[in-house]
């Protein structure tokens, strides 16, 4: 539900229904050294020295195995499971399971793969009890408990995890509250808390000031509710960095919206003027703080997510407008924060029954829609989303029909999704609502309950699991499906497509939108230093650039890019040949149409590339250059070329940029070949092959023999008619 960013932010635990988080705590520190080139390893430092581990610049890694992270006491109930996930403001991470009786706490701490004993709370297994990760960095258990002196009443509890604490401490009474109804806590990042909770449609709030300060008595935010409106269908509440806090309801009967807020010393609430959320029905509007202040509120009019804001110091709130079409609070993840100020939502359940997400540009204000998405199964729920490193949002979500139910995750960056995976076993029924939250290194945690029928056909719950990403190491070259080998690039008609097999067979995977005709499209290395491969592209006008994916994924042209020129259209060749110029960076060479010269464009290590350098010059009586990889197991990347003639010739690497003089590798060769690709290991024997189509939609291979040459051709991909593709 929430993460660490919640601590930061402050933002109040919303109901259930409302799943999601924002990004780690130390995500602005490893964004601010992306930006300005200071040092990983020296953010890294700075940040533990002052208690926080600094985020990974890398995209997570593959996803591991499934462990089991509570067994269920009961193994022929169905009770007992998860009911919240958080991150406390340190990478911290804190677990609520139980059922109706009682609920149990695990804290992971900060730097650590393994949870603690349970806390247990035997008087916490009523209604609405609930994690809440506030923003000094400590996390609150909030319950409402049986009074001993009154059972018809019940007391509002809180239990703290301070920042670094690995037990909550003993619980504090805030209010005797009803059995049922809205609670709420939020808190400024100085410590103060507001707890606002319901009574027959009269709305009541507390407050503590520090620590060792006992919690104000309550007092009415509201008179005796309108007639026939004593019920609230929905609250919210948030407190920005600055200590405002914002609170909105609305009632049931007559649909009106109430927002109230505080002002930082004030001593009283007042009612927000020129709020722009309608009274229309099942508004139910949610109230987050911005990381840089203010406040966004997410509300549903006519099957539409609507989005407004008021920045920091601002007393007039944005004209609302549309998120998300068929978007719904209800069942919204809250709203990520990405390093480069995006906002980004999520959700499935609602007036679609597919699942949706929308992404708000911090540049223009837009909410764009893209086309792809993170699931393509018509039953999709329970989402949840947290920012994760690399700059990257994970989500996680619930998908299937009843009795084949399965826990997905998904990793998202820049418009681009990577392949869905499974975390729960196949031989579960069903899967309970899987949580996400980050660590201190922006890892993702995923925490899920997995069912199955017992012998009397009852669903029972067999545990609670979790599954966690491995460290991502540097990319293997041309490898879009994040297992680890090289993969081919395939386009037609219904757009890209990644083919990854052996020497056998090749597979389609996922495919992204069409692109223009006389578009050219190649795989690229790391630009952006996250640890997955992007994609080089240049356009039928000439602009070149480079997309930068997320592991597992393809760009789409909304995705996000580098532009690498406005015009190529002067150069009539363009190669991806990984790193030519021996600093580990994958390049670009360019072939001038005029001159025949060849070009480097070398990667600059900064998202970026240098200006060109002359790799050599005579190159232009050459049909075809192929990037060819490393021929001859000397550790520098080869180019191959096909002359007029139809000899093929090999110009071994010298590391640095140039190429040595050319050596024949095939006389007579490629007449019938309309694409031939190099520098990829389809057999697996750590040698760079080609692979070539030929013109009646035939693939062949020839392996590399790793002393410069091939060996004869076989043919692979019998599955796929080729003739209406073209690879790279």
């Amino acid at each position: 539900m929430t993460s660490q960013s919640r601590a930061v932010l402050g933002i109040a635990l919303t109901p259930v229904l409302a799943l999601g988080a924002a990004a780690p705590a130390a995500a602005h520190t490893a964004a601010t050294a992306a930006t300005t080139g200071t040092s990983v390893a020296a953010t890294g430092m700075a940040a533990t020295a002052a208690g926080t581990a600094a985020v990974d610049t890398r995209a997570p890694g593959p996803w591991g195995t499934r462990t089991l992270h509570a067994a269920n006491p009961n193994p022929v109930s169905a009770s007992g499971g998860l009911n919240d996930m958080v991150s406390a403001g340190n990478g911290a991470l804190v677990s609520l399971t139980g059922d109706g009786l009682s609920r149990s706490t695990r804290i992971r701490p900060a730097g650590s793969t393994s949870w603690l004993a349970p806390q247990t709370w035997p008087d916490a297994g009523g209604y609405n009890t609930e994690l809440v990760s506030l923003g000094d960095g400590s996390v609150r258990l909030a319950w409402r408990a049986k009074r001993a002196d009154d059972h018809n009443n019940y007391w509002l509890k809180v239990a703290t995890l301070t920042r670094g604490a690995t037990a909550f401490s003993e619980p504090e009474y805030v209010a005797a509250v009803p059995e049922k109804g809205y609670h709420h806590l939020a808190a400024t990042p100085d410590g103060r808390l507001v707890a606002v909770w319901s009574v027959s449609g009269v709305v009541k709030a507390a407050e503590k000031t520090g620590p060792q300060a006992a919690w104000t008595a309550p007092a009415d935010l509201n008179a005796q509710p309108p007639s026939g409106s004593r019920d609230i269908s929905s609250m919210d509440l948030a407190v920005a960095k600055d200590g405002s806090a914002l609170l909105v309801w609305q009632w049931q009967s007559s649909k009106a919206v109430v927002a109230l807020e505080k002002a930082p010393g004030a001593t009283a609430w007042t009612v927000v003027q020129n709020f722009p959320v309608p009274g229309v029905d099942l508004a139910r509007p949610k109230v987050f703080a911005a990381p840089q202040g203010g406040f966004d509120v997410f509300y549903d009019d006519l099957a539409h997510l609507m989005h407004t804001r008021r920045s920091a110091g601002a007393t007039q709130w944005s004209t609302p407008r549309s998120a998300a079409n068929y978007g719904s609070t209800y069942g919204m993840t809250a709203p990520v924060h990405l390093p480069n100020g995006d906002l980004f939502v999520a959700g499935g359940p609602g007036y679609s029954t597919g699942p949706w997400y929308a992404v708000r540009s911090a540049s223009t204000g837009v909410w764009q829609s893209y086309t792809q998405t993170f699931s393509t199964h018509k039953k999709v729920r329970a989402i949840d989303a947290v920012a994760t490193s690399g700059g990257t949002v994970t989500v996680t979500w619930r998908e299937g029909y009843s009795g084949e139910e399965y826990t997905m995750a998904a990793v998202f960056k820049g418009g681009t999704w990577s392949a869905a995976r499974r975390l729960s076993a196949t031989s579960a029924q069903s899967t309970g609502v899987p949580l996400v939250a980050a660590d201190a290194l922006g890892r993702p945690v995923v925490v899920w309950d997995e069912y199955k029928l017992t012998e009397t056909n009852a669903i029972a719950l067999s545990g609670v699991y979790q599954a966690t990403t491995t460290s991502r190491t540097l990319p293997k070259w041309r490898d879009y499906t994040d297992d680890g080998k090289a993969d081919l690039f395939g386009r037609d008609s219904s757009g890209l497509k990644v083919y990854a097999g052996d020497m056998t067979k090749l597979s389609a995977g996922q495919r992204a939108s069409s692109w223009p005709t006389g578009t050219l499209v190649l795989p690229f290395g790391d630009l952006d230093g996250d640890g997955c491969n992007d994609v080089f592209v240049r356009y039928p006008q000439g602009e070149a650039r480079v997309y930068q994916t997320i592991c597992g994924g393809l760009p789409d042209q909304q995705s996000s890019h580098v532009k690498v020129s406005s015009d190529w259209s002067s150069y009539d060749a363009v190669v991806s040949p990984g790193d030519v110029t021996g600093d580990g960076r994958a390049d670009l060479m360019t072939r001038s149409a005029s001159t025949g010269k060849l070009y480097v464009y070398a990667n600059n290590g900064a998202g970026g590339f240098k200006a060109r350098t002359l790799a050599g010059s005579g190159f232009g009586g050459y049909k075809r250059l192929i990037a060819a990889g490393d021929l001859n197991g000397d550790g520098k990347n080869d180019l191959l070329a096909i002359d007029a003639s139809n000899e093929l010739w090999r110009f071994n690497g010298t590391g640095t940029g140039t190429f040595k003089p050319r050596s024949l590798v095939f006389k007579d060769w490629g007449t019938s070949y309309k694409d031939v690709v190099g520098g990829l290991d389809l057999s697996g024997d750590g040698r760079a092959d080609l692979i070539s189509l030929d013109k009646d939609g035939h693939a062949w291979l020839n392996r590399g023999n790793g002393q410069g040459g091939f060996s004869n051709r076989s043919q692979v991909g019998k599955a796929t008619n080729w003739s209406g593709i073209r690879i790279s």
